[in-house]
């Protein structure tokens, strides 16, 4: 059995909150309050190129072994995220089904909407395209998962080229999850997650410090504003950074922060992929319905709630469910 690095589970819903932080300044009516929570993307992505790794690269089993797992990880949570998507949005939307059926499948949609939705990969659950990306990513992994260390390093240099003139053109990487970016989407995930898939390979240099030091760190550049360098500063986050911190993050601390740690892990998913639709259900129920700047105690009340939305439905819905579809996979061979 591999041993859990219940630290990463920490940094993972340290970043799961910044995105929350990200989106509810800015739904609020006050962008750039958490300006650089869409880098926990990259973050997510780095962090899966390195738990893959630890828990494949040397691990027996078949191509579709290993999918499975994924499915049984990702699909569960995706199902629940989209139905609800769809009831929001079920009067606005001229394409449910459609957008419906290639939700649940993962599949994006690559011609944008006109009107009704938001103009996203995936309209019904918008934060799923990096989703969809980390999967495709971590699927065509597996079988090159032993390649050499001169094939991972000629595949990181080729998508950090790319990442370097995208985020310098662009004056960062705030994008990726529309028609027009998708490819910046797939590029994104594949440079940090081949940046993680590198750290796992040279693990054994980093130092372990306490887990304060990478935690600090990680919601300071969460939060930190734009400037003129943005660019600058968002390659070298997900460059040099978040690597660090993946090292750094690679281990098991005891007692209450491991139990933290681990709660924080098991929360982090849900909240990313529930956080939109969350966010939505609150505005449905708020008395003066949707504005262009809302109170401050709403977007407090949406950080303190969806948390433990998202714990309760890790406890009764996406844990259960995973634990059956796991036996199923067990009963059928995989």
């Amino acid at each position: 059995m591999k041993p859990r690095f219940a630290a990463l589970d920490g940094l993972r819903g340290v970043a799961a909150l910044g995105v929350l932080l990200y989106h509810a300044a800015d739904w609020s009516g006050r962008p750039g309050v958490f300006a650089h929570g869409y880098l926990a993307v990259d973050f997510f992505f780095c962090l899966s190129g390195f738990v893959l790794a630890h828990a494949f690269q040397e691990r027996e089993i078949s191509w579709g072994g290993y999918l499975w797992i994924r499915v049984v990880r990702i699909w569960p949570m995706v199902v629940l995220s989209m139905l609800i998507g769809a009831l929001l949005s079920a009067r606005v939307n001229p394409t449910l089904w459609p957008d419906l059926l290639r939700g649940l499948l993962l599949i994006p949609r690559l011609v944008a909407h006109d009107v009704g939705v938001f103009p996203s990969l995936f309209p019904l659950n918008p934060p799923a395209w990096s989703l969809c990306f980390e999967i495709l990513v971590s699927a065509l992994w597996f079988p090159l998962r032993r390649l050499p260390t001169l094939g991972l390093t000629m595949i990181v240099v080729v998508s950090g080229l790319l990442m370097l003139w995208v985020s310098t053109g662009m004056g960062g990487v705030q994008s990726g999850w529309d028609q027009d970016t998708l490819w910046i989407g797939v590029t994104r995930a594949t440079y940090s997650f081949g940046l993680g898939w590198a750290c796992w390979r040279c693990r054994a240099l980093a130092p372990k410090p306490r887990l304060i030091v990478p935690v600090v760190v990680l919601m300071a550049v969460l939060v930190s504003p734009v400037t003129g360098w943005n660019g600058v500063f968002d390659f070298v986050c997900i460059s040099l950074l978040f690597p660090l911190l993946v090292l750094m993050g690679a281990h098991d601390p005891k007692g209450a922060a491991g139990r933290l740690c681990r709660w924080a892990g098991e929360v982090s998913y849900p909240l990313y992929i529930l956080h939109w639709a969350g966010w939505s259900v609150m505005i449905t129920l708020f008395l003066h319905g949707w504005a262009q700047r809302l109170p401050v105690w709403f977007a407090a009340l949406a950080v303190v709630l969806l948390p433990l939305v998202g714990a309760l439905v890790f406890r009764f819905y996406d844990a259960p469910v995973r634990a059956v579809l796991t036996r199923l996979g067990r009963r059928a061979g995989r």
